[in-house]
């Protein structure tokens, strides 16, 4: 399947983002500072940019994957197209590329907006018939919580 449809599939995609954030802006880490494949290939644009897209790609299509909102997905790409087109700014587009650490960022948003989502197992009727659904929606209508439910599908018959 596509899209997540587990807590294992979640928990796959959260490695994938992981591992796209550290190739692309965290491979060698200087204090907070930390230069990866992004930055290294960017001073070699058409090398840099396919890589940058490439990666940015990954990073999107695994937000889809765990069913991002649609503004986060837009936030995303967005960052993620400034990362790609960086490296043909004249003179200083390297450089610039280097210290923009696109891919880590629109990572790390991706990362947070899963933390902040309630995920369920199952389809929205199987979820309703749960304590944990019940006790959420009791402190989302209290206005205790704000959180963002997603329901993965209708998980198979025993």
């Amino acid at each position: 399947m596509f899209l997540a449809r587990s807590h294992l599939d979640l928990h796959n995609i959260r490695n994938s983002i992981d591992r796209t954030k550290k190739m692309s802006d965290g491979v060698i880490k200087i204090g907070p500072f930390g230069v990866g494949l992004d930055a290294l290939l960017g001073f070699v644009p058409p090398l840099g940019s396919a890589y940058s897209a490439g990666a940015g790609l990954v990073l999107v299509i695994d937000g889809v994957r765990a069913r991002a909102a649609p503004m986060v997905l837009a936030e995303m790409t967005l960052i993620l197209a400034i990362d790609t087109l960086t490296p043909y700014i004249p003179k200083a587009g390297g450089i610039i590329d280097a210290l923009f650490t696109g891919h880590k960022w629109a990572a790390d948003l991706l990362l947070r907006h899963m933390d902040e989502t309630i995920y369920f197992e199952g389809s929205r009727e199987q979820a309703m018939n749960s304590a944990e659904y019940r006790d959420l929606m009791a402190r989302v209508r209290a206005g205790k919580e704000k959180r963002r439910v997603v329901f993965l599908g209708k998980s198979p018959k025993p």
